[in-house]
């Protein structure tokens, strides 16, 4: 084990007395970690954006994703798709080429995860409204009807979420006006419910989150207003421009203000598409995989009730369909179920030093997850005329980042075995060191400069 880069008690330092080794002459965070305290409890927050492949299905697995929206497959999951002929009888099984979404469908659950079923089409499709509204809502109608109820050798997959559309907002996707939008959300969230009363449903998938107007106040005044369900306010955003993994909890805080001010209190506060700036060309791998950790931990404590990162089948299968530095690192957040009890933690920050801990329900498995991401100079200069649907930078000073000093107070005494996993540049969810301490209280130290991720994985064994 190479002291300068990592440190704990290993097996022969337990034999002479457990001396204490020390990281390098770095600035380190310093960390606490307390199992006796619980601060809430893990929820489903391992969705992305992906086609369910072969190869994908086993990464989906590890990385334990429990959500994944169904979008821009351009062909399996698209409305047009599936009823390929706009004159034919809508309530003919015949009018229907079910077989690709199928398979996509039942790719989605054999990885353990349910689908977000995007209602509408994929980019590069017709991005004009629907010629017949009405005929559109009722082919929704029987597309839920197949998945949920049977209809034309179908299934009882219980999918909850149906989302209308995709980023209405813009014309990539949608070239009529926001009241062409309204009255195609009124007919289509009626049709979905009519077929499954207990659905989700919900839209816009917005692009702008941050600009007031037609698409965020007045739709929520028009579906108020019309008495329509809303169970979920979708919205998307990339940190272009900043690449700050802390903007998404920011921006959520802000639609939840806007959604509690229009009476929708119980409406979810949905991202669905997020990622670091995708036109970045200076971030490596394990800076994108920081960004996403960190991003991702920020989320937990902030008003998001689902997420589903953009893109995984895209952005992070690397060579031979392994993961790459981003994949691993939502393996490593997906890890957190197997402890799902969050306990307290202190040391961590909003400017990229991300923490997370959680215990098993037996308190036999600890886990703290530490996401070290620092945003590049160029972002924390503040600029002129800066675009409005953009959140403004953030000046921020990093201190004290060159690692950690942590001590993690563990349920009890006795014999734990620490293992941990790390990112970063030279390594890839790699094994860097393990060791057996002796509990109540044990004391971890390394260097882990930015960008970097460890997972600290503790076990009891007596």
């Amino acid at each position: 084990m190479n002291r300068s880069v990592s440190c704990g008690m290993g097996l022969a330092a337990l034999m002479i007395g457990a001396l204490p080794c020390h990281a390098d002459d770095l600035p380190l965070r310093q960390i606490t970690v307390d199992t006796t305290v619980t601060v809430g409890a893990l929820r489903p927050f391992s969705g992305i954006q992906a086609a369910a492949g072969v190869a994908g299905t086993a990464l989906y697995k590890a990385a334990r994703v429990d959500l994944i929206r169904m979008d821009d497959m351009q062909g399996p999951g698209d409305t047009d798709a599936i009823f390929p002929d706009m004159s034919a009888d809508v309530d003919n099984a015949k009018s229907y080429n079910f077989a690709p979404t199928d398979r996509l469908v039942a790719s989605i659950k054999s990885a353990g995860a349910e689908p977000l079923f995007r209602i509408g089409r994929s980019r590069g499709a017709d991005a004009s409204p629907p010629a017949d509204p009405d005929k559109y809502a009722q082919i929704a109608r029987h597309i839920v009807l197949h998945y949920n109820r049977g209809w034309d050798r179908g299934f009882r997959y219980a999918i909850r979420y149906w989302e209308i559309w995709n980023e209405a907002d813009s014309k990539l996707f949608w070239t009529g006006s926001p009241q062409e939008y309204y009255a195609l959300y009124e007919k289509m969230a009626h049709a979905i419910q009519s077929a499954e009363d207990s659905a989700l449903v919900g839209g816009q998938a917005i692009s702008k989150p941050l600009i007031a107007g037609a698409y965020r106040e007045k739709f929520l005044d028009f579906v108020r207003f019309n008495r329509l369900p809303l169970d979920f306010f979708s919205w998307h955003f990339f940190a272009v421009d900043s690449n700050d993994p802390y903007t998404f909890a920011t921006i959520a805080r802000q639609l939840r203000r806007t959604l509690d001010a229009h009476g929708l209190g119980s409406t979810r506060n949905v991202l669905d598409e997020w990622n670091a700036d995708p036109a970045e060309r200076d971030m490596s791998k394990a800076a994108r995989a920081s960004f996403a950790a960190s991003a991702l931990i920020y989320m937990l404590g902030g008003p998001i009730d689902a997420q589903t990162y953009y893109r995984a089948d895209t952005e992070f299968i690397g060579d031979k369909g392994m993961p790459d530095e981003v994949g691993h690192a939502l393996s490593a957040f997906g890890a957190l179920k197997s402890t799902p009890v969050l306990i307290r933690t202190a040391g961590g920050d909003e400017s990229g030093f991300a923490v997370v801990a959680g215990r098993s329900g037996d308190s036999r498995l600890v886990q703290v997850l530490i996401s070290n991401y620092q945003i590049a100079a160029k972002y924390l200069q503040p600029l002129d005329n800066w675009d409005t649907s953009l959140p403004e930078r953030r000046a921020l000073q990093y201190h004290d980042n060159g690692g950690y000093d942590a001590t993690i107070n563990l349920p009890g005494p006795g014999k734990y075995k620490v293992k941990r996993y790390r990112i970063n540049d030279s390594s890839n969810f790699a094994l860097i060191d393990q060791s057996t301490q002796i509990g109540p209280s044990i004391h971890l130290q390394a260097a882990l400069p930015p960008p970097g991720i460890e997972l600290i994985v503790i076990s009891r064994i007596d």
